[in-house]
């Protein structure tokens, strides 16, 4: 990602876009959520006036100076006391859910259950890095932010844990007494820990915000922008000081002066909805230190880079830039796409790859949109402005990782040489009775891979993703990435869907949900044949898709004659249906099998087209019709037969387009004329 980000930042300033600088130990806090709040403590001469509960919104404005293991203004602190039998945990539950219920009975239940003292010593020596260590760390800023010393000065009293237990304690009692914030007081009260741990190690986590009535006086709050604006540029200034006083005694990555530094990279919080370190080499995973280097060693970056590349990656991935240079694939996965030199007339670079405001139009007309705006955006004097277009993707692996799991440098020529082909690719395929299939949006290609069904056409489950959302963009920008796999993945839902399907289309019923989905699916077989180079002009006149159009005969043959000698009695399968996945097996032996059991059908099609009936669903021409359908493709089957033994998947998949596909319709005209059928 580091790569990426240089280019970025090399864009930005290009384009003179004001990029954001944070300090590099100045870093956001944790996102505010309901099960997860951040409890806003405000003092007032040496006492904690109020406890609050600070709006989601802070999450994105608030920021904590430190480390992991302490950090100030923000910091995590923990609830006072712990419990963990689960019938208090089920009560305090009911409590804060019920807060009308809270009487003077209640309250001394609960002073009860204080019991076990929830701030031990493992709690207080990181309290101690926090209140004591970081604050000393500050003091050279404070004497240069005033607000940042008054709050110092307000809360100094409190480096001792038992007296801000003690202070806070009572606050909640005073809120739990007036039934205010009930469902806040006893988060701050009890932690909730799992009965048989450890209490020394599990003491949970409760993330809270300093504030000072002083500071609210003063029209500067703590819990404010203009604080947090405040103490960075003044964080940033002393840092851009002492760096022009020490000597750089080596250059990093991208040639800059570089000073050793031991620190973590720093990292940002994006709007995609999840936190992003820019690059970790942690030193206790020995498989990373195969080259005898670690951590900042193992890719020198000086701290001045360290910043523009945050600054760089928090403007990509603001809020205000949601589907302009960045759109979330799934929860934990997030695209991000950039030009190398910004257009004059700013654009959505992720419109070329369907953002959640353009699904409305097709994936043809915006990807032709897409490349005519980057065209036009062209200044006559110098080369395009979007020359070379940067794509890559962050998933969020597990609560510590987030890794790269795409990258791609393209251009627009290369762009639009891709979507065509891709549109090729989905028109691909012959006429279908259930309707054209669509042009398939590249990131809805997972979605026909990842959902599995049952053989009656129900969904099974649609909760498994094996194959990442952004496989499908690796099929559009990738020509020769290998397609085997995928192809493979859909044959394995078109054998089982298949007989359904066939059943469907000899009795007409294109109202069900299915053939929606059914329509990705050949779109996606369509595309992956075009992979291949077989094109739809070249495999129709092949024995796979004349092999699947002879079982669709054999299907509304045998369904005519259910309807008209049956009196509409049809079987669980019809002929064709019920060897469609030997005849994809064995298709040679499939041929004798069906030639024998379509004879009694046949002979009385033979003898049935002369009847001259008209009635709906039981027309005398149909049967002729279909009589003349199964001798001219068993025609051109026994010119073309070359007695496979079983068929490859590029084959199976023709079989599959050709037993769904519409008979020809220059057929059906010379057939029509043949028997005296007006059509």
């Amino acid at each position: 990602m580091i790569n990426e980000l240089y280019n970025l930042s090399e864009t930005l300033e290009k384009a003179k876009i004001q990029t954001q600088n944070w300090h590099r130990k100045y870093r956001p806090i944790p996102n505010i959520r309901e099960k997860t709040p951040c409890v806003c403590i405000t003092f007032s001469d040496e006492k904690v006036m109020k406890i609050s509960s600070l709006d989601p919104k802070y999450s994105t404005i608030l920021r904590k100076y430190g480390s992991n293991q302490g950090s100030y203004p923000c910091m995590n602190l923990a609830s006072l006391y712990r419990v963990t039998e689960d019938p208090i945990k089920k009560e305090l539950n009911e409590i804060a859910d019920h807060p009308e219920k809270l009487n003077c009975e209640t309250l001394e239940k609960i002073k009860g259950w204080c019991t076990e003292y929830n701030w031990g010593k493992k709690f207080q020596g990181k309290y101690k890095i926090s209140m004591e260590n970081t604050v000393a760390e500050l003091q050279t800023a404070a004497a240069r932010f005033e607000p940042l010393q008054i709050l110092i000065d307000e809360t100094k009293c409190f480096s001792d844990a038992s007296r801000l237990h003690k202070e806070l304690e009572s606050v909640v009692w005073k809120m739990l007494s007036q039934r205010e914030h009930v469902k806040l007081a006893l988060a701050v009260l009890f932690y909730q820990g799992k009965s048989g741990a450890d209490a020394a190690d599990d003491y949970g986590s409760l993330s809270v915000a300093l504030e000072s009535a002083k500071l609210i006086e003063a029209g500067i709050p703590a819990v404010s922008d203009k604080f947090v604006t405040g103490l960075n540029v003044c964080l940033l200034e002393m840092d851009f000081s002492q760096q022009g006083e020490q000597e750089a005694n080596d250059v990093d990555a991208f040639g800059n002066p570089f000073q050793a530094i031991e620190e973590p990279m720093p990292g940002v919080k994006l709007a995609g909805g999840f936190d992003v370190t820019i690059r970790t080499m942690f030193k206790e995973q020995y498989c990373q230190n195969r080259y005898g280097k670690i951590e900042n060693a193992s890719y020198p970056i000086s701290p001045s880079m360290r910043v523009k590349l945050q600054a760089s990656l928090e403007w990509i991935g603001k809020e205000e830039q949601r589907d302009k240079t960045w759109m979330n694939l799934e929860k934990n996965e997030i695209l991000f796409v950039y030009p190398f030199r910004m257009p004059q007339v700013p654009i959505s670079f992720t419109n070329f790859f369907g953002s959640s405001k353009n699904l409305e139009e097709s994936f043809t007309t915006r990807s032709e949109k897409f490349v005519q705006e980057l065209i036009k955006s062209k200044d006559p004097e110098v080369d395009s402005q979007a020359k070379w277009i940067q794509i890559f993707i962050l998933r969020k692996i597990d609560k510590a990782r987030t890794k790269v799991v795409y990258t791609r440098q393209t251009n627009p020529y290369e762009l639009e040489a891709c979507s065509e082909a891709w549109n090729c690719g989905c028109k691909n395929l012959p006429r279908f009775p259930f309707g054209e299939p669509v042009v398939l949006e590249p990131l809805d290609t997972s979605d026909v891979l990842n959902r599995f069904w049952k053989a009656n056409g129900e969904m099974a489950t649609d909760r498994f993703h094996p194959v990442p959302r952004y496989r499908g963009l690796e099929l559009l920008l990738e020509p020769t990435l290998p397609v085997t796999a995928d192809l493979h993945t859909v044959l394995e839902k078109t054998e089982l869907l298949s007989p359904f399907l066939g059943n469907l289309c000899a009795k007409d019923n294109w109202n069900h949900s299915i053939w929606k989905h059914v329509k990705n699916m050949v779109s996606l077989l369509g595309i992956l044949l075009y992979r291949e180079d077989i094109r739809k002009e070249d495999y129709m006149e092949n024995v796979p898709y004349l092999y699947g159009q002879l079982l669709k005969t054999a299907d509304e043959l045998h369904a005519l004659y259910c309807n008209v000698v049956r009196k509409g009695d049809f079987p669980p399968q019809f002929l064709g249906s019920g060897l469609y996945r030997n005849a994809s097996e064995t298709p040679a032996r499939t041929l004798n099998i069906l030639s024998q059991r379509i004879m009694p059908y046949y002979a009385w099609a033979k003898s049935y087209r002369y009847k001259e009936r008209t009635e709906p669903g039981k027309e005398s021409w149909r049967a002729a019709w279909l009589y003349h359908q199964f001798e001219r493709i068993m025609n051109q089957l026994r010119e073309k037969w070359t007695v496979p033994s079983r068929f490859d998947e590029e084959e199976k998949a023709q079989l599959f387009i050709g037993y769904l596909a519409a008979f020809p319709k220059k057929e059906e005209s010379t057939i029509n004329e043949e028997v005296g059928i007006d059509e």
